[in-house]
């Protein structure tokens, strides 16, 4: 049975706002920039995220370059990067294709970790 494109990523947008409504009720983060904001914006690039295609989605990085234009300090980053990385162990991003995403989409405030594994404590 085939998956298609449109069943994966309202899996994974589903997957992501359960997984935000258990994660917010333990875990606060500071910043301007939610984490439902950040999983909005990164919706569109679910498809190359968890590796079902070779490029970003045409709306993934103008989706981007929103959230780009949103981060303005460190407690911004933070954030994104605490979202990031929750995220990412949750639905199994493939980091090298997270790492590539700032590039592709020519974002620069956004350019935060996208591993299971980093501290956000240390992003500025």
């Amino acid at each position: 049975m085939a998956v298609s494109k449109k069943m994966v990523e309202a899996v994974f947008l589903v997957g992501l706002v359960v997984t935000m409504m258990n994660v917010w009720g333990g875990v606060s983060v500071e910043g301007a920039i939610s984490c439902n904001q950040v999983v909005s914006a990164m919706t569109p690039c679910a498809t190359y995220l968890l590796g079902n295609a070779a490029t970003p989605a045409a709306a993934c990085c103008p989706s981007i370059r929103g959230l780009d234009s949103q981060v303005k300090a460190t407690p911004d980053r933070q954030a994104v990067c605490n979202c990031f990385k929750t995220q990412a162990r949750s639905y199994g991003v493939k980091l090298g294709k997270a790492a590539n995403l700032p590039g592709l989409c020519k974002v620069t405030d956004l350019n935060v970790p996208i591993s299971p594994n980093v501290d956000c404590s240390k992003v500025h």
